[in-house]
């Protein structure tokens, strides 16, 4: 009840703008001011369901009646807490077996992959995906199998930094729209979208509109979001940049009134607010989005927020220093002006006055000076958490693949091959992915340190010297790097890059020897590189 007055409160709020004269873009962006300030008691609503589902659940005295409770609940955890949808899903799997229904089986089959998805485990989530049969499934079971395939190679084509890869994984999810397509009848509630949602990947986004607009006439309101976002995604196609920020808009007020945590639209207009100069907004959309990402366990939506998180926290921390800078000219003014009135007051007798005015704007100065560099400082440390939050994600999630990886050979040995050949063949895989994390990670670095090199051949010997324009950094400069963001034990270095601790030692030793210094002299380097920037 609560969240439906506060929806129609945003709504009024819309239209009372509208009637003001203020553009349409204007008021959306005002209400959805509104809803990313208001998040947390839009939320109540959902909270207080999922406190009676789980308070049900307690009180279930049967399977049956048990593997309905958590059908709710998943769909109540499913975009709000990615972690608890996963428990969920786990449970309802055990509930499906105990029952020995197929069907239901296979229902909590596809809940279980969508939570892998949502966590950005997709090689997890694409194994159980295909250990599922295709002749046990209903056609509801099969279009939410070609959905989630779908949305999963659409994550991975987002997230993927190698061109053919990206490509590859587009092809899927057209491919699988299609198939999801192919279930659906004309007559169905989500036709017109699916339909859409397929004309926009082929490339025909003026056709896909007359779909997706003729869908938002016909579906259930709580698919609005859902529309909306194809829909902007068909306009920026079209380049229609002014629609697709409303469309983005209405979708991510949807978004907040229904207590989601996972979603793309506020992200995505964050981005365009940027572009537009927008900075304070795109600065308080991409962190309200961050944080509740974080709160529902998205780490796949958690890491597209974090790529788009640097130009928007640049641009913020920009418009930062030149507010900055136009109070310390204006307070410059100001201080002239009070040494010209000290001197007039001179003239009239009250020079003490005009000392004590001079001395108060010198304070103020002083003060905002102060400020500034506190600013300053507070900017690197968030530089600093930033990598190594990334870092940590991808280091972690390498990690799980290999653990995953000696289960399956568990699985071999115990006379099941036909579910372990299959990722056991992908051995080559976890290289692929260290390497594309030490890519990222050296991208970010330098763009977040872009004297780094220059630094480090300031101090190294002719010889060593290397290409300060190099878009990498080799495996002793990533050590270094490391140490230069505060990470300077070499068991922890070890860790986040796969090393071992024998190897980081002598990746040190050679950087020692690069800069010809003693190893006192090397620690105290260190100690240097582990201060904060100041520029």
């Amino acid at each position: 009840m609560l969240k439906k007055v506060i929806l129609l409160l945003l709504v009024a709020l819309t239209f009372t703008c509208r009637s003001h004269g203020v553009s349409r873009s204007d008021s959306l962006l005002r209400c959805l001011d509104k809803a990313v300030q208001n998040k947390v008691q839009l939320s109540e609503e959902r909270r207080k369901h999922i406190a009676e589902s789980l308070a049900d659940l307690h009180n279930a005295t049967d399977d049956s009646e048990k593997y309905n409770i958590l059908r709710t609940l998943y769909s109540q955890y499913r975009s709000y807490k990615g972690d608890s949808a996963l428990w969920v899903a786990g449970q309802r799997m055990k509930v499906a077996a105990r029952i020995g229904d197929t069907s239901k089986i296979n229902s909590a089959s596809l809940n279980l992959a969508e939570s892998y998805s949502l966590a950005g485990d997709y090689h997890h989530a694409l194994s159980i995906l295909d250990s599922l049969r295709r002749t046990e499934l209903n056609v509801l079971q099969k279009k939410y199998l070609y959905t989630l395939y779908r949305t999963i190679f659409e994550r991975m084509a987002k997230s993927d930094l190698i061109q053919s890869n990206v490509l590859t994984y587009e092809s899927r999810q057209k491919a699988y729209t299609d198939s999801v397509l192919s279930l659906t009848d004309e007559t169905d509630s989500d036709y017109d979208l699916t339909r859409g949602t397929f004309l926009t990947l082929s490339g025909h986004p003026q056709e896909a509109l007359t779909f997706i607009d003729r869908a938002l006439t016909r579906n259930n309101p709580k698919d609005k979001s859902r529309i909306l976002t194809r829909k902007a995604a068909a306009l920026a196609s079209l380049h229609r940049e002014d629609e697709e920020m409303e469309a983005l808009a209405e979708a991510a007020i949807s978004d907040l009134g229904n207590g989601q945590n996972d979603y793309s639209a506020l992200p995505r207009l964050a981005l365009i607010l940027l572009r537009r100069g927008d900075t304070e907004r795109a600065y308080t959309y991409i962190h309200r989005a961050l944080e509740d990402a974080r709160v529902c366990n998205a780490k796949s939506r958690t890491t597209e927020i974090l790529e788009l998180l640097p130009a928007i926290e640049s641009e913020h921390a920009e418009a930062g220093h030149r507010r900055i800078s136009s109070l310390i000219l204006l307070l410059s003014i100001v201080a002239v002006l009070t040494v010209a009135l000290a001197v007039l007051l001179v003239l009239l007798r009250k020079r003490n006055r005009a000392i004590r005015n001079f001395n108060r704007s010198l304070h103020e100065i002083n003060a905002t000076l102060s400020q500034s560099n506190r600013q300053l400082e507070a900017s690197n440390r968030e530089k600093v958490k930033f990598i190594t939050e990334v870092f940590d994600a991808h280091s972690g999630y390498i990690t799980r693949m290999k653990t995953l990886r000696a289960a399956l050979m568990k699985l071999l040995k115990s006379n099941q091959p036909a579910k372990a050949r299959q990722m056991l063949e992908r051995e080559d895989e976890n290289e692929t992915e260290l390497k594309e994390l030490y890519i990222r990670f050296d991208s970010i670095f330098l763009r977040l340190y872009p004297d780094f090199l220059k630094d480090y051949n300031n101090t190294a010997r002719a010889e060593c010297k290397v290409d300060e324009k190099a878009q990498s950094l080799t495996a002793e400069l990533r050590v270094l790097a490391l140490i230069k963001i505060g990470i300077k034990r070499s068991s922890q270095i070890a860790e986040l890059l796969h090393y071992s601790p024998q190897t980081v030692y002598n990746y040190k030793s050679i950087l020692r020897n690069s800069l010809n210094m003693t190893k006192e002299e090397f620690e105290r380097w260190i100690e240097d590189k582990n201060k904060p920037d100041t520029d």
